[in-house]
């Protein structure tokens, strides 16, 4: 490749649905509901390659960004793998994955078929399982409530699936913009206020607290600025971003299967797992992942809604231009 000439993006081949949809249970196996949500993010994404230079925003470990780029990891490794304070992820709403052991090392089957610039999270334990897998050009530790590390307009593509998670929203929305190329895009991933509706937080009444806490384990109080479609495009406005385009990717249906899932004791089977002989845990897992991949085949699609009545989706994904 010449000098100073970019590489060309990318739009990953990642085989049918059914193969993707294996990809992200066999890596997020203990919360199944997680890898159906992450392949049809995935599924959405694919139609907007990512243009160098690129940049994620809140690439946590890089797990989904591995696999969406069509990286494959041997069945033997899942996120689990690396984990901890399990007896806090509980009631004190601990994140498990915020560690990283010295034995932690993704087993590559195939490399990603495209890679990204930059990568940002918060958490340094996650970058540090992040850069492990040779995706990312490069790694920063940031908190995204703060001015972003970048010149203006460095990027051709900016995505970020965790907006909603930002406290300081429109100030993070106008960094995105100004660090954008006038001729790039912004690739955001939001959640909608519907999704509130879709959780059984809507029957806290007849539930009472402690139920909800053990379901919702802290995940609420991370969406701070979650809102509905309106007051987000008003937010895009105002922060210098235009609206190219809008697909919506995760239904009702979607969000009240997420809502509860195995959420409420996955930290006890990753206790669990982890517990196992190697040859009996990669065993058990097999059988898993096929019986999920199973039953999550046909809700799949972006579309599948199985209320009669048309509701607002729980998740969106934006194309946005500099204005």
């Amino acid at each position: 490749m010449p000098p100073g000439m970019a590489p060309t993006p990318v739009a990953p081949v990642q085989g049918t649905r059914a193969e993707l949809l294996r990809r992200f249970v066999q890596a997020y196996w203990l919360r199944p509901e997680n890898a159906l949500w992450m392949t049809l993010r995935s599924e959405i994404l694919s139609d907007t390659p990512l243009e160098h230079p690129s940049i994620d925003l809140a690439c946590g470990d890089g797990v989904f960004s591995f696999l969406h780029c069509g990286g494959i990891f041997d069945p033997t490794f899942d996120v689990f793998t690396s984990i901890a304070e399990f007896d806090r992820a509980g009631d004190e709403h601990a994140d498990m994955f915020d560690c990283v052991t010295d034995d932690y090392q993704p087993v590559i089957v195939s490399p990603s078929l495209d890679t990204i610039d930059v990568g940002t999270d918060i958490k340094r334990n996650m970058l540090a399982k992040a850069r492990l897998l040779n995706l990312y050009g490069r790694l920063v530790e940031h908190d995204n409530n703060r001015p972003l590390l970048f010149d203006d307009d460095s990027f051709q593509t900016v995505y970020c699936n965790a907006a909603y998670w930002v406290a300081n929203v429109d100030r993070f929305l106008t960094e995105m913009a100004r660090i954008t190329r006038p001729d790039g895009r912004v690739i955001l991933q939001v959640k909608l206020d519907g999704m509130r509706r879709y959780t059984l937080g809507a029957h806290r009444g007849i539930l009472g607290d402690r139920l909800l806490d053990i379901i919702d384990r802290g995940r609420s109080a991370s969406w701070p600025t979650i809102a509905d479609q309106a007051t987000w495009e008003a937010r895009f406005a105002a922060s210098g971003l235009r609206v190219n385009a809008m697909r919506p990717f995760i239904t009702r249906t979607h969000a009240h299967i997420w809502d509860i899932g195995l959420r409420p004791i996955a930290p006890l089977l990753a206790k669990m797992a982890q517990a196992l002989a190697p040859k009996t845990r990669a065993a058990i897992k097999r059988q898993w992942v096929d019986l999920f991949c199973e039953l999550l085949e046909p809700l799949c699609d972006p579309d599948v809604d199985l209320f009669a009545a048309k509701n607002e989706p729980a998740e969106v994904q934006y194309v946005l231009r500099p204005a």
